[in-house]
């Protein structure tokens, strides 16, 4: 709900990085699943690209940390990762809970609300990744847009070169 108080919730401790990454396993069924419409939308075999998205949804995982490990040095911000990363890594769950219900929503409704849908989710979940990148790391509006633009980036570049095999 854009409520920064949400934050204090969140384990800040070194313990607490390493278990967010725990939302991985939690957020797997909700991405399988999301996958595995998106891939009969597609009208593909399921099990042709099964592996290419699990590869893809690791790699993301562990790529992920590795450049904001390299941004938050570049902004001045490393006192910050620990937390921006447990933040963002728990946002994931409901992240992909809402992508999967949108995209049910969407074969079900048909190409018109369909295809404006996950447009609406995009700003939805870009706003929360902007909201949380510039409270967290304590950003202005202009850095907390460019690391959550090289964020959509990244996710970019990994899905050409991943899912652009299958």
């Amino acid at each position: 709900m854009f409520d920064s108080g949400g934050l204090h919730s969140l384990n800040h401790s070194v313990d607490g990085f390493w278990r967010s990454f725990f939302a991985a396993v939690v957020a797997l069924p909700l991405f399988l699943v999301s996958s595995f419409l998106h891939t009969s939308e597609l009208g593909a075999e399921p099990s042709n690209g099964t592996g290419l998205y699990l590869f893809r949804y690791t790699l993301g995982w562990i790529a992920f940390p590795l450049l904001m490990a390299v941004l938050v040095r570049l902004l001045n911000r490393t006192h910050r990762y620990a937390s921006y990363i447990i933040a963002i890594n728990w946002l994931a769950v409901p992240q992909w809970a809402l992508v999967l219900v949108v995209s049910a929503f969407g074969m079900v409704l048909g190409d018109s609300v369909g295809n404006l849908m996950p447009m609406l989710l995009l700003v939805l979940l870009l706003s929360y990744d902007f909201f949380i990148t510039r409270i967290v790391l304590e950003l202005t509006v202009g850095k907390s847009i460019l690391v959550v633009t090289i964020g959509v980036l990244l996710a970019v570049l990994l899905d050409t070169l991943i899912l652009g095999m299958l």
